[in-house]
């Protein structure tokens, strides 16, 4: 690799993502960061291999039905050295972006020409679609298991290539950090699978035999040690459909990824929608395009098959796979959080554009297999480098602060009740009590069945001198989902009535029962004892 290149990748992305750094902690970096006490000692690191990702307000341990261990390690040692300073952690995951990118550009050159390994790695480095990956610290999950997998399969094309499978356990073990940094990176199994079957077919059962005890391992944590099982929380609208309908909303969700690659016009967090109906615009015409795409690529693949000898050929299989397999990975075959997210295009943005390399590197048509290099596509490549870093710029500006990210992206991610109750929270914050009011309702009419919003919209008459409207919101949260802040803030209330009796029995029987080492809990119950 050459150092030149390694520099002005390193160059342009620290440009590109320079204005983050002056980024605060935004949505979930609170609950899994800021206010985790757990993540915030890395003699707590065994912990993190026994519970989830959020804080729990003093249950004394972790919960959620993610398993990212790995991520929390980060965390820990993060905060363990620099504080309550987001500065570092945006550091820490700018850094990990850039290195993945120049990772990108080391694989690709394996199997296209080096001006083009460039671009492509350069696309990926600068693309407005990874700034949620990139700028959010609660999505470092992302590049973390990226760089793993990116680095289990490296190494097993060097061990193959040298033929040293004693060896094996390196790209093995990079396999399980990967898992263990985010579920997802259980697809680089199948992906260095398929690379083995197309490459290398005598490496296919030392390598079976490995990932097998690896994911025995894996399940022996998670479902033994942490007792998560393979879940959902049933609060986003796409989880709460059956799976016809979320067959329908395929087409969109698929149609959601190509559009905002091809035009990262409309970038918003939190994809809340769903598929209800058959209809023109929802259903047949992202139908039609998807078709439409998915042909050009089938018509090279074919082409491909009928030249499968040929190693390009082989190179284009191996993308195509690598894309399809992390696609339908996000396609809510089995329910996720939200129905789509920048975020999760990070992985099969590499397969698109490896195969869309292969086509434009090694042409299938051409008998010899030699490399086209145009000065009219390198032009090209350079403007369109160009305007996409000045989109992703102006991306990271949304991501300031929690007030300017959620009004931005509420205009466009409609009907969002998450992004409803963020934007009231800010605007909570800032002391606009009737504008939050209107967006917490907003929020509980989207989703009644969740708990924040309820316990914020009772924070909102709390504010107001409604103590008793306040209480029975907060008693809606506890109902909802046993929210800690919920509990603080329904004891307080009590308190403030003067039920202190009432307040007594609350605190002793149900919240410091659920919350035994919740803080404010305790000060609660030294009050009404005193």
């Amino acid at each position: 690799m050459k150092k030149a290149t390694v520099l002005i990748l390193l160059s342009i992305g620290f440009i590109v993502y320079f204005n983050c750094f002056f980024n605060g902690f935004i949505w979930d970096d609170e609950e899994q960061i800021v206010n985790n006490h757990i993540v915030h000692s890395i003699k707590n690191i065994p912990a993190f291999f026994s519970g989830s990702t959020f804080n729990t307000g003093g249950t004394g341990s972790l919960v959620g039905i993610y398993y990212k261990p790995l991520m929390n390690v980060v965390f820990s040692l993060l905060y363990s050295v620099f504080g309550n300073r987001p500065l570092f952690f945006h550091l820490f995951q700018v850094a990990l972006h850039l290195i993945n990118s120049i990772i990108i550009y080391w694989l690709f050159k394996n199997f296209l020409p080096l001006w083009l390994s460039f671009f492509l790695s350069l696309i990926f480095l600068i693309h407005p679609f990874n700034v949620e990956t990139v700028v959010y610290i609660s999505a470092l999950q992302e590049p973390l298991f990226l760089f793993f997998g990116l680095l289990a399969l490296l190494s097993i094309i060097k061990i193959a290539e040298e033929r040293r499978p004693f060896l094996l356990l390196v790209p093995v073990s990079f396999l399980l950090f990967s898992i263990l940094a985010k579920e997802t990176g259980l697809v680089f199994v199948l992906i260095i699978f398929i690379y083995l079957f197309i490459f290398k077919k005598g490496w296919l059962f030392p390598y079976s035999i490995l990932t097998f005890i690896l994911l025995n391992l894996y399940f022996v944590l998670r479902l033994g040690l942490a007792n998560i099982p393979f879940s959902s929380q049933y609060l986003s609208p796409i989880t709460r459909v059956d799976l016809t309908t979320r067959l329908l909303s395929i087409p969109k969700i698929v149609y959601f990824y190509f559009n905002t690659f091809l035009f990262p016009k409309d970038l918003a967090i939190a994809q809340q929608w769903v598929v209800n109906k058959i209809n023109v615009a929802d259903f047949y015409w992202p139908l039609i395009f998807d078709c439409l795409i998915f042909a050009f690529f089938a018509y090279f693949v074919f082409l491909a098959v009928k030249k499968f000898n040929n190693y390009p050929a082989k190179a284009l299989i191996f993308f195509f796979c690598w894309f399809i397999i992390s696609l339908c990975f996000h396609c809510q075959i089995f329910p996720l959080d939200m129905t789509a997210s920048d975020r999760w295009f990070y992985l099969p943005m590499v397969g698109l554009l490896g195969m869309t390399g292969t086509i434009v590197g090694f042409p299938l048509f051409n008998k010899d297999g030699e490399f086209i290099k145009k000065r009219g596509l390198l032009f090209i490549l350079t403007i369109l480098i160009a305007l996409l870093s000045v989109r992703t710029i102006i991306r990271i500006f949304n991501w300031h602060n929690g007030l300017a990210l959620f009004s931005h992206d509420i205009k466009i991610s409609k009907d969002a009740f998450d992004l409803e109750n963020n934007l009231g929270v800010e605007l909570f914050r800032v002391n606009k009590i009737n504008q939050a009011r209107i967006h917490f309702e907003n929020s509980t009419k989207l989703a009644p069945y969740w708990w924040t919003n309820w316990n914020n919209l009772g924070a909102v008459y709390e504010k107001r001198g409604d103590l008793i409207r306040a209480a029975n919101y907060y008693k809606q949260a506890i109902k909802n989902g046993d929210y800690y802040l919920a509990y603080e803030n329904y004891s307080g209330v009590l308190i403030k009535q003067g039920k202190i009796k009432e307040a007594r029995d609350f605190l002793q029987n149900q919240a410091l029962k659920k919350f035994p080492h919740n803080q404010k809990l305790r000060l609660m119950w030294d009050y009404v004892n005193n």
